[in-house]
This record gives structure tokens, sequence and C-alpha cells, in this order.
């Protein structure tokens, strides 16, 4: 997997649709969980849990990966980040990342010109991403919020920001981790980006597709 770029490309839905913080998108059941495969093998789980407050919402976001030959370890992947959500609008984040034993980390908080934003490389200071604005618009790269298609997206690994190319396409029916099915409308993001997110009727996210060192797809984890 190439460094610095799974991000980039990287719960139970009740029939009566998500509960609502701030009109935001949070899933019934404040959690969502997707097993990750490539190339059709599982390799990992990815986890958010979303907490209600009176200063809003918070969440939480955990990726523990992990790629094997013949039983060997060839290749480790752990995220975490904390979001942090007021009155609808996106205030600050906070992520560490391992990519394969390279330590990095986001800092993003929301100031009067726009967000705040910088990336730390802990392995290597110099390659770090210095301090600076992103639009008003920024809302962070993790697909729970249907609405980042509309926005700038901030990429939670590399602290770099991207113009949303989204391009609507039809709606398709996804598998679940467990071997049942949900119908979802794919969307292709383009540019800097290449990837496809899916996101059901409710606007919860639902299904992720890329390619980096081999094909990444994830299914909802139902049950």
């Amino acid at each position: 997997m190439q460094r610095r770029r799974f991000l980039a490309g990287t719960a139970a839905l009740a029939v009566a649709g998500p509960a609502l913080a701030d009109e935001l998108p949070v899933p019934a059941g404040n959690q969502m969980s997707f097993r990750v495969l490539r190339n059709g093998t599982p390799i990992g789980e990815h986890h958010l849990n979303f907490t209600r407050g009176s200063d809003g919402l918070v969440v939480d976001i955990n990726i523990a990966l992990l790629v094997t030959f013949a039983g060997i370890p060839l290749f480790r992947y752990g995220a975490t980040a904390r979001e942090r959500w007021s009155g609808g609008v996106f205030q600050s984040l906070e992520s560490q990342v391992n990519d394969n034993g390279a330590r990095l980390a986001v800092h993003a908080h929301k100031t009067a010109a726009g967000y705040s934003v910088a990336g730390i490389n802990h392995g290597n200071p110099a390659r770090s991403y210095p301090e600076y604005t992103a639009p008003a618009d920024t809302m962070p790269l993790t697909y729970w919020n249907k609405a980042m298609l509309n926005g700038t997206l901030l990429n939670i690994q590399t602290a770099h920001t991207y113009a949303a190319v989204v391009k609507p396409q039809g709606w398709n029916s996804l598998p679940t981790a467990e071997g049942g099915a949900i119908t979802a409308q794919r969307f292709d993001l383009r540019g800097k980006l290449h990837l496809n997110v899916w996101y059901d009727r409710f606007s919860q996210w639902s299904g992720l597709a890329f390619h980096v060192s081999g094909n990444e797809s994830y299914e909802k984890i139902t049950t």
C-alpha cells in the first residue's frame, strides 16, 4: 500500500431511518461499522461511534487493518480520529495514524477565516504539512456525512484538502458483511481523488471502493 494514501482512497439501520443530531446523519444505535476487504479478502474493520451531548456531537473513528501472506504480516494500518460538531457545523478534528510504522497526525479547528489545519509526521518532521487555512466549507473525508460531497474535503491522514469533484450515479445493491444486501446510490469522486462511495435513502454511508495496492472495498456490518 502506498504510504499516506489509504484514507484518500479509505451499524444497524432502523427501518424508520437514522436518529439525528443537529440534522446530521447519525445512525440508529449511534454506531457504524464496516468490514474492509482487499481483492475480496477481509483485512480488518472500520468503526465509528457517535456521542451526543449538550455541546454537540463527537464522532470517534477507529480503523485497524492487517495484510498477510502465508500467515506472515506484510502491512499494518491503524488510525484513530475524533471529530467535533456543533449546530450541525464541523468544529475540529484530531487524528493519529500508523501507516505501517509511519506515525502521522492531523489537527484541524474552526476559525473566523475557515479552518486551521496542520499535519505532523512524527518520524520525519521535515515532511510535516505546515499549518494553513482551509476554506469555510471544509469537512473531514470520513464518509459518514454525505454533506462532505458538497464541500472541500480534508484528508485526515495527510492534512491535504481537495475540492470535491462528484459524479452522482445510479442505485446499486451492495453486499453486507453478513451476506445480506443494502440498496444505495453511488457517487464517484474524481479529480485529486479516485473512489466510489455509496449512501442509502436515509443518507447513511453504505459502502466504499477504491484502488491503492489492491482493490479495497467496504461491506457494512449490520448486526
